[in-house]
C-alpha cells in the first residue's frame, strides 16, 4: 500500500520506524492526531522521507491495519456455516480493536473525499475480503452443500459486515461479541441457502 517511487532503495528500518510510530498514534489518540510532521519528527526524519513512501497519513494508516490484520487465507472448517462464523469472528476482532475502532471514522472520511484512498480501500481491503468469502461459498458448493444458484456475493458481504459496522460507528449500540458473529453468520447462511421462489407465507 505504500507509495513506491523510483530512486535509491528504501531503507527498511525507516519504513518499519514509520509504521511503528503510526501505530502508536493510532492506538493512542487516534487518526485525528496522525500527521506527517509528527511521524517524521518522532523517528528523527523529515517530511520528504515520509512522502517518498506514502501519499498521505491515510495510506500509512491502511498499511498499519493491513500489517496487523491482513486478509489471510479463507477458513476451511468443513461447513459453510462454520466458515462464515470464522470469518465473522476475525472481522469482529479487527473492528473491536483500538487500532481499528479509533481510526475508522477518520479513514471513512478519507475514503469519502479522496479518490486514491477510495481505490485503495476497495482494492486492498474490501475486494480481498470478498474474495475470501467467495472462496468459502465456492468450496461449500463443491462439497455438495445446497446453495442457491443465484447467490450474490455483494449482498452476502453486506449482510455480514453491515451489523458490525453499525455497532462500531453508532453510539449506544450493543457490543461486538461472539453472539453477533454467530447470528450474522446464520443470517448470511440463510440468504445463501434459501430457495429463489420462496415468498412470505409460502412453503
Amino acid at each position: 500500500m505504500s507509495n513506491r517511487r523510483m530512486g535509491r532503495p528504501m531503507d527498511p528500518e525507516i519504513q518499519n520506524a514509520l509504521l511503528a510510530a503510526a501505530e502508536a498514534v493510532m492506538v493512542g489518540p487516534g487518526f485525528s492526531q496522525l500527521t506527517v510532521d509528527g511521524l517524521a519528527r518522532s523517528i528523527g526524519s523529515t517530511r520528504p522521507t515520509f512522502y517518498r513512501r506514502y501519499l498521505s497519513v491515510a495510506h500509512i494508516a491502511f498499511d498499519v491495519i493491513a500489517s496487523k490484520f491482513g486478509t489471510g487465507e479463507p477458513p476451511s472448517t468443513g461447513s459453510l456455516l462454520g466458515d462464515l462464523e470464522t470469518l465473522q469472528r476475525a472481522d469482529i476482532a479487527m473492528f473491536s480493536s483500538d487500532l481499528f475502532r479509533k481510526n475508522l471514522p477518520g479513514l471513512l472520511e478519507s475514503i469519502r473525499t479522496d479518490d486514491a484512498i477510495r481505490q485503495l480501500y476497495g482494492d486492498a481491503f474490501v475486494a480481498r475480503r470478498r474474495e475470501n468469502l467467495g472462496r468459502v461459498i465456492e468450496a461449500a458448493i463443491e462439497r455438495g452443500e445446497q446453495i442457491r444458484a443465484d447467490w450474490d456475493l455483494d449482498l452476502v458481504s453486506d449482510v455480514l459486515v453491515g451489523p458490525i459496522l453499525a455497532r462500531t460507528l453508532l453510539p449506544g449500540t450493543a457490543v461486538l461479541d461472539d453472539d453477533l458473529a454467530c447470528v450474522t453468520a446464520r443470517v448470511a447462511y440463510g440468504v445463501l441457502s434459501e430457495r429463489r421462489d420462496r415468498r412470505p407465507g409460502g412453503s
